[in-house]
């Protein structure tokens, strides 16, 4: 009887833990694979200071030429068409464009300046820093953003109206 429940047993417990089933017997003459593992995070300066990477600052509303591109019951967007480049290359403009909340006063978010990156031919963005502003002007934080990837623009959204300005802005200049 306990023959017939030893197998089972060690079958299972050699199923559950597979590193029992490919176990090897290490050798002292066989060499050992090289491991290596990138690491992304910053290291400190030497002051011991965290280095904090430079953003680009965003224009001011007396030097930006803000361009009304649409609104809805929260936001009105605007992009700024002195500070747009163009790359002829790639077919990708580079802006500054403001998002601001409707009704948002004090010290509540009032207004968004994201630098994106826009493919019109594809209808595709991608941002790459954020400043945010209260209601009474201060800045109330700024950061590069983290994930810089490319993402559609969804039809009848105040983003796609923006896209649409920015390709008429090209077909104009």
């Amino acid at each position: 009887m306990k023959k017939s429940l030893f197998f089972p047993l060690l079958f299972v417990s050699l199923l559950s833990v597979p590193s029992l089933l490919f176990a090897q017997e290490e050798k002292k003459d066989s060499p050992k694979a090289a491991v290596t593992v990138a690491n992304d995070t910053k290291q400190p300066a030497p002051s011991g200071k965290k280095t904090e990477e430079a953003l680009p600052t965003p224009p001011t509303e007396e030097a930006a030429a803000w361009t009304l591109v649409g609104s809805n019951s929260s936001y009105d967007v605007y992009y700024d068409s002195r500070s747009i480049q163009y790359d002829e290359k790639t077919g990708i403009l580079t802006i500054w464009n403001k998002w601001v909340r409707k009704g948002a006063m004090g010290t509540a978010t009032r207004t968004i300046l994201l630098q994106s990156k826009y493919d019109v031919r594809l209808r595709v963005v991608s941002d790459l820093v954020q400043y945010t502003y209260n209601g009474l002007g201060n800045e109330t934080g700024k950061q590069k953003v983290e994930d810089q990837s490319w993402y559609p623009l969804s039809p009848n959204t105040l983003g796609m109206e923006l896209c649409e300005a920015l390709k008429g802005y090209l077909l104009n200049n």
